[in-house]
């Protein structure tokens, strides 16, 4: 996983999201975007629960939750 990889997901996500928003509305965009803002903090949990702190932390959630674009 990168951090290039990470963002690319991100921005994956972002578009899906919208997607959801423009054909689902508002509620089927809050619903996506919502899994996946708890996604990203049950990450943070477990990972600040396994010792790292800060930005390690927070890095290493977002390369969780959005690092398997790296993949595509």
């Amino acid at each position: 996983m990168s951090i290039g990889g990470a963002h690319a997901g991100l921005a994956i996500t972002g578009f899906v999201v919208t997607l959801f928003a423009v054909i689902g509305g508002a509620a089927w965009a809050l619903i996506v975007g919502g899994a996946v803002a708890f996604c990203f903090t049950v990450a943070l949990v477990a990972i600040v629960g396994g010792g790292r702190r800060r930005r390690a932390a927070v890095t290493r959630a977002y390369l969780l939750t959005f690092g398997w674009a790296g993949w595509l």
